[in-house]
């Protein structure tokens, strides 16, 4: 089973997932928690080659710095720190160009798409696992949309895997700002008009005012529990009609 959720920073994604995830394992599912920019395409490698860069280099200053001292001085410690900067602002300018580039991310997508398929083949399939998306690629639409090109965005909307429980959290700009602060009310409006656009051809989706904890905790369950239900009754089908 594939569970999915979005929508607005400060929804309430993340424990929402925590407590639908502890309440499963407590039912004897096993579980495999993914974030969609944290583990899954192409992103999320470039995050890891960012890390590991950004470590080394770390190390390297450390030697540099031991080596510096002894035989050049202060000076070459400032030298060393201006040459990182530049470094990493070089790295960083590289990532906006990539990260904000929409016609770009619409393409990485398709690969991304191909790149989730062999998670989810493993997590649900060979590990025999729920599979919980903080985030999912319906989030990557709303990042790519620019309120003009909707065809486009369909296109790969049809193109993606409908989750079996696709959740959708729907706050408003304003009590997002609230909750987490992190962007402006503004662009928040503009992510809420794209998610408002987006989730209607989401098929069997769950959309839920994250107003209240437990009330929403216990509406996920109560779903989840239906939709595992029903397709275990679907598997049982097929497996009784096998040439239907």
């Amino acid at each position: 089973m594939l569970i999915t959720f979005s929508g607005l920073d400060g929804a309430g994604k993340s424990t929402l997932i925590q407590g639908l995830k502890t309440n499963l394992e407590k039912q004897d599912r096993r579980v495999t928690v993914f974030h969609m920019t944290d583990h899954i395409g192409l992103y999320a490698y470039t995050r890891l080659l960012r890390d590991w860069i950004k470590r080394d280099i770390g190390r390297l200053n450390g030697l540099l710095r031991w080596t510096g001292d002894r035989s050049q001085g202060s000076n070459w410690n400032g030298k060393q720190a201006l040459d990182q900067g530049r470094f990493m602002a070089v790295v960083m300018d590289m990532r906006n160009s990539i990260v904000w580039n929409k016609p770009l991310r619409r393409c990485i997508y398709l690969m991304d798409l191909f790149i989730f398929l062999f998670y989810r083949f493993y997590v649900e399939k060979v590990k025999k696992q729920v599979l919980i998306m903080d985030r999912y690629f319906y989030d990557t639409l709303v990042d790519v949309a620019d309120g003009r090109k909707w065809l486009w965005i369909r296109f790969l909307a049809l193109l993606t895997p409908t989750p079996s429980v696709p959740v959708y959290l729907d706050i408003s700009p304003e009590e997002a700002y609230e909750r987490k602060g992190e962007y402006s009310v503004d662009y928040l409006k503009r992510r809420w008009v794209a998610y408002q656009k987006v989730f209607p051809w989401v098929r069997s989706s769950v959309v839920i005012a994250n107003n209240d904890l437990n009330t929403t905790l216990r509406t996920l369950e109560k779903v989840v529990v239906e939709r595992m239900a029903a397709g275990s009754l679907k598997h049982l089908t097929d497996d009784c009609n096998p040439g239907v």
